[in-house]
């Protein structure tokens, strides 16, 4: 029996050196080539036209049909109200308050500064009172 032609270069192809195109067509392993810019092709790559082997680059600007109709610009549309009169649906207001979190932070930094009002008022009074101490002890002649 005799061995297969490679498409490529018209020589046997022996089965331990086949390598399959799409349509079973056996080339050599040097052979599998893009018949356009010459790169060599994995399986995943290859792309057939007529025994002819291309990537998938070249076969896409080689085959791909071009298109002539350029497709028009996007355009702006404008809605229109319907039978005159404009119908909003009114969004929803959101009232934005203070989080639970934060009230209870003001409270405690509303505890701590009336707490030290208070400290700073027992401070100035037993201030007062001892001064007042210091003069009666100076008054007596002690």
């Amino acid at each position: 029996m005799l061995s297969p032609l490679c498409p490529a270069c018209s020589t046997p192809v022996f089965a331990n050196e086949a390598h399959m195109a799409a349509d079973r067509t056996p080339f050599h392993k040097a052979c599998v080539k893009c018949g356009h810019c010459k790169k060599t092709l994995t399986p995943a790559d290859i792309n057939e036209h007529e025994k002819q082997l291309f990537c998938r680059v070249c076969y896409e600007n080689v085959f791909r049909p071009r298109a002539t109709i350029k497709c028009p610009e996007k355009k702006k549309m404008q809605v229109l109200p319907v039978q005159g009169v404009f119908k909003v649906k009114p969004k929803p207001v959101v009232e934005e308050g203070p989080t639970p979190e934060e009230i209870k932070q003001k409270e405690m930094a509303e505890a701590a500064a009336k707490a030290w009002e208070e400290a700073t008022a027992i401070g100035a009074n037993v201030i007062k009172t001892s001064a007042v101490r210091i003069e009666e002890v100076l008054s007596m002649g002690l």
